[in-house]
C-alpha cells in the first residue's frame, strides 16, 4: 500500500514544531530547455559576476535587470533574501523566464533572515511578559505588523494585532465583545509588533483549549517548540512584496517558493502574459495580487493561508484577516485568466475576483473559515466559469457584496462540493461549552445586494445535515430577485434531515429541473412522493410561464448509488454512479452554449452530477496530486 505524502513526510523529517498539513515545497526535475541562461547563486555567486554557470550572479534583482526576451534566469537552489522587481519584458515567441535549476529548490523570501539563520541571536525574553513571551533584540521601523511560518513544517504562525492577545492565558471567546481593548484571548504560536517600541514579539506556547467534539479531527493543538531561539521561523514585516511584476509582458515563472510578506507576497501589476506554473506562495496579505493584466495564467501551484490547524474565524477580529488571492481592475480591468490544478488552503477569505473571462478549474480549494469565492465585482465579473473544482470547508462559499451592477452570469459546473467537514467558526466560550464550529454552505451575501445570474449544473453536493439556508437546495432557491438562476442536473446528498424544495415566486427568472435529492438516514424509510406536494401546488402550475414542465418535474428523490460513499466525511468515498444508478440518463438537456467539457463523453440523456457513468473523477490541485471526489 503506498505511503500518503504526509506518512512519508513524517518518516524522513522529525518536524519540531508541529507536523505539516499540506505538502511541502520539494524541488522540480524541469528541464533547463534551450536558449540563452544567466544563472544566480545566493551562496557563491558575485554580481560583479558574468552569469555563467561557473560565476553565477548573487541577487535576483541584478539577474532581473540582466534578463532579455527568450532569456532564462536560473536560481540555484537556497533562499534569497531579497525583495524583487520584475520588469524584464520577453517577445510573444521569445518569452522571459524566472525558474529554478533542475533539483534544486529555490526561495525568495522578503523577511528578515536572522530569525531563520540564527533564532538564538534574534529573540530575547521579555521581562515581565507572558510565559514564553519573546522580543527581536532589535527595531524594526518598518514593520507595521508581523506575519510569518514555522521554517521545519511552514504552517503559518498566527498573525496578532495587539500584544493583548499575544500575552493572554485565556483561550475561550468571553471577551464580551470582538474588539475588546481589556481581555485578550490566545489563538496559539503567533507574532506581533509593539507600535511603541517597533520590536517584534513571537509566543510559541502550546494551545490548551477544550474543543467541542465534532471539531476533534480537523483541531489540533499546538504541542511544539516554545523557545523560539531554538527553532528556525519565517519572520516579516514589510508592506513591499515579495516579488513584483510590474509592467512585464511575456513572462514565465517556473518552479519557485515565495514567501515572506506582510502584505502582498506576489504582486502583478499592469502585465500582459504572464505565467505562474509550480509556483508556492505563502501569505501574505494577499498571498497573490493580480491587477490591469491581460492574460495570465496560474497552473499546477499552491498558495497557502495564514490559518493554522488551531485557528478560527476569530482572525477576523484579533488578526489579521486577509483574502488568499486578489485580482482588481487597475488602469485597465484583468481580462482572460486561467487557473487551474493549483491548491487554495487554510485562509479568512479566499479569491475577489474582478476580471473578465476567467476560467477557474481541476483545483483544491480547502479550509477557508470565512468567504470563498466572491462573486460580487467592480467593474463586475465577465464570462466566469467555475467548474471541474473540488471545494470543501468554505463557511460561504459564493459570497456577494455591495450594490456593484451583476456582470453576464456564472457558470458552477462539474464541481464536488463537500460541506460535510466542520468549519473552524469561533472559539468556545468556555471549556466543556459546545460551539467553535459552523456547517459550510454554498452561498450568501453581505447586506442584501442583486446577486449574479448563476447558472449552476451537474454538480455534486454532499451535505452534513439540512439547515435553512445551509442547504444547498435553498441557496439556489433564494435570492433570486432581479437576477437570473438555473439550476440543473445536480446531486444534492445529505447524510440526515430531509432535503426541501424552496422556491422563489413564480415571477422570478428561475429555472430549475433534473436534480437530484437524497438523505442517507431519512431516505430509506421514506414512504410516498416526495413531490407529490410541490406539483400539484400553484406555484408549480405557475412556474410553467418560465419553464414549461414546471420547476422541477424531472427532478428525483432517490438513492444515487454511488460506488462508495459514507456519512462519514473521514472516510474515503468514490462519487462514481454505480450500476443501476437512478441519475443515469436522467438529466434534461441543456443549451448548447452552457460550457460543458464532458458533455460529448456522457453516453445518451444526460447522467446527474459532476461525474458521468463510466468515467473516473477528475484529478485535481498540483500535478493532479488530488482526486475531484474525496
Amino acid at each position: 500500500m503506498a505511503l500518503s505524502w504526509a506518512a512519508a513526510l513524517l518518516l524522513v523529517q522529525d518536524f519540531r514544531s508541529h507536523p505539516p498539513e499540506r505538502p511541502l515545497p520539494v524541488a522540480s526535475a524541469r528541464p533547463l530547455g534551450e536558449g540563452r541562461h544567466v544563472f544566480v547563486d545566493p551562496a557563491r555567486g558575485d554580481d560583479a559576476h558574468d552569469g555563467s554557470p561557473d560565476r553565477p550572479w548573487r541577487t535576483v534583482g541584478h539577474a532581473s535587470r540582466k534578463a532579455k526576451p527568450g532569456g532564462t534566469v536560473v536560481l540555484r537552489g537556497g533562499t534569497y533574501y531579497e525583495r524583487v522587481e520584475w520588469t524584464a519584458s520577453g517577445d510573444a515567441d521569445r518569452p522571459v523566464t524566472l525558474r529554478a535549476h533542475p533539483g534544486e529548490l529555490a526561495i525568495l523570501d522578503g523577511g528578515y533572515r536572522e530569525f531563520f539563520e540564527t533564532p538564538a541571536e534574534a529573540w530575547e525574553p521579555v521581562e515581565g511578559g507572558a510565559p514564553g513571551e519573546f522580543r527581536s533584540r532589535r527595531e524594526y521601523p518598518g514593520a507595521e505588523r508581523a506575519i510569518g511560518n514555522f521554517g521545519d513544517s511552514w504552517l503559518p504562525l498566527y498573525p496578532y494585532l495587539r500584544l493583548i492577545d499575544l500575552r493572554a492565558d485565556n483561550e475561550y471567546w468571553n471577551l464580551g465583545n470582538k474588539l475588546s481593548d481589556e481581555k485578550g484571548v490566545y489563538c496559539g504560536p503567533g507574532l506581533a509588533v509593539d507600535p511603541a517600541t517597533r520590536r517584534i514579539h513571537v509566543r510559541l506556547a502550546p494551545t490548551r483549549m477544550e474543543v467541542p467534539a465534532g471539531l476533534r479531527d480537523t483541531y489540533r493543538p499546538y504541542r511544539g517548540v516554545a523557545d523560539p531561539r531554538t527553532l528556525p521561523l519565517v519572520v516579516a514585516g514589510s508592506p513591499e512584496p515579495t516579488l513584483r511584476i510590474s509592467g512585464a509582458r511575456h513572462v514565465r515563472v517556473f518552479d519557485l517558493v515565495v514567501r515572506g510578506a506582510a502584505r502582498k507576497t506576489v504582486e502583478v501589476d499592469g502585465c500582459e502574459d504572464v505565467l505562474l506554473d509550480h509556483v508556492t506562495v505563502f501569505g501574505g496579505q494577499p498571498a497573490l495580487s493580480v491587477s490591469g493584466t491581460l492574460r495570465f495564467r496560474l497552473l499546477h501551484s499552491a498558495l497557502r493561508g495564514l490559518c493554522a490547524p488551531w485557528a478560527f474565524r476569530t482572525i477576523k477580529y484579533r488578526g489579521s484577516a486577509p483574502y488568499l488571492f486578489v485580482a482588481r481592475g487597475g488602469a485597465r480591468q484583468n481580462e482572460d485568466f486561467e487557473v487551474a490544478f493549483s491548491e487554495f488552503t487554510d485562509s479568512h477569505d479566499f479569491l475577489l475576483p474582478s476580471v473578465k473571462g476567467f476560467r477557474f478549474h481541476h483545483n483544491l480549494v480547502d479550509n477557508h473559515n470565512d468567504d470563498g469565492i466572491y462573486l460580487s465585482a467592480d467593474p463586475p465579473n465577465r464570462d466566469l466559469q467555475v467548474f471541474q473544482n473540488r471545494i470543501s470547508r468554505c463557511l460561504t462559499t459564493f459570497a456577494f457584496y455591495g450594490n456593484f451592477a451583476t456582470g453576464d452570469g456564472v457558470h458552477i459546473f462539474r464541481n464536488v462540493f463537500d460541506f460535510r467537514p466542520p468549519v473552524h467558526y469561533h472559539h468556545p466560550a468556555e471549556p466543556g461549552k459546545a460551539g467553535g464550529e459552523d456547517q459550510a454552505r454554498m452561498a450568501g451575501d453581505h447586506g442584501g445586494p442583486t446577486w449574479e445570474p448563476l447558472f449552476a449544473y451537474h454538480n455534486t453536493v454532499l451535505l452534513d445535515r439540512s439547515g435553512g439556508w445551509r442547504t444547498a437546495a435553498e441557496t439556489w432557491g433564494g435570492h433570486t430577485k432581479r437576477t437570473v438562476r438555473r439550476v440543473f442536473n445536480n446531486l444534492f446528498v445529505q447524510s440526515e434531515g430531509m432535503p426541501s424544495l424552496p422556491f422563489p415566486p413564480a415571477a422570478d427568472d428561475f429555472q430549475a429541473d433534473g436534480n437530484l435529492h437524497w438523505s442517507l438516514k431519512e431516505g430509506p424509510g421514506f414512504v410516498g412522493d416526495f413531490f407529490a406536494k410541490h406539483r400539484s401546488s400553484p406555484l408549480f402550475a405557475a412556474s410553467k410561464s418560465r419553464y414549461p414542465p414546471g420547476w422541477a418535474a424531472n427532478d428525483l428523490f432517490a438513492d444515487p448509488k454511488f460506488l462508495g460513499f459514507d456519512a462519514d466525511w473521514k472516510r474515503t468515498t468514490d462519487l462514481r454512479l454505480g450500476p443501476g444508478s437512478p441519475a443515469i440518463d436522467a438529466g434534461v438537456p441543456l443549451p448548447a452554449e452552457w460550457p460543458d467539457p464532458l458533455r460529448a463523453r456522457d453516453a445518451g440523456r444526460p447522467d446527474l452530477g459532476a461525474i458521468p457513468a463510466g468515467l473516473g473523477p477528475d484529478p485535481v490541485g498540483v500535478d493532479g496530486r488530488f482526486s475531484l471526489a474525496p
